[in-house]
């Protein structure tokens, strides 16, 4: 097989890999329950990375004893969690029990990132990021989403697939939603 030959398949195979990947982005944010999550403000820059506002919400800080099920598994750091999660009054999501596995309802898979005991209390206090924690934008939106976050005019909508993966879908600001196109 000839060297032209070999790399036009892997330059084939790699865009492939590449259009598989936009795919699925695509259906996650299509499809699934959609959720919606209130932020809390941070100050957030990377040189490397660029401008992202950071995301910080009530699902990434859990203390298991102001959960009402699920609180008798001990979670510890790498664990996979799946957080169910009920709409409070003002329409956003909010974690009601923590599983080491995906049961029936809406639910949002993370991963522990810390996990803690509360002393002599039975129940821990739990880190989770669910890869929903950066939103990237141009420099002038990034700073411009910080001061919305920080004054709570902003929320986060989140498509949730079958087994709670979750994908950023866009913002709501002021109550208006901004969703995000990929093409």
């Amino acid at each position: 097989m000839s060297v032209m030959i070999r790399l036009s398949l892997i330059a084939a195979a790699m865009t492939a890999l590449l259009a598989l990947m936009v795919i699925n982005q695509a259906a996650a944010r299509a499809g699934g329950t959609e959720i919606r999550l209130t932020m809390e403000p941070v100050d957030p820059r990377d040189l490397l990375l660029g401008h992202y506002v950071e995301l910080v919400t009530p699902l990434q800080r859990l203390e298991t004893t102001q959960l009402r099920g699920g609180t008798e598994h001990v979670f510890e750091q790498g664990d996979r969690i799946w957080v169910e999660l009920e709409t409070g009054p003002d329409g956003s999501s909010l974690p009601v029990s923590v599983y080491p596995s995906p049961r029936s309802g809406t639910f949002i898979e993370g991963r522990v990132r810390y996990a803690g005991s509360l002393g002599e209390e039975p129940g821990q206090w739990l880190t989770v990021h669910y890869n929903i924690e950066r939103y990237f934008a141009s420099p002038e939106a990034a700073l411009e989403l910080e001061t919305l976050r920080n004054e709570s005019r902003l929320r986060l909508i989140v498509s949730l697939g079958d087994r709670g993966s979750a994908a950023i879908r866009g913002l709501e600001i002021d109550g208006e939603d901004h969703i995000d196109r990929l093409f």
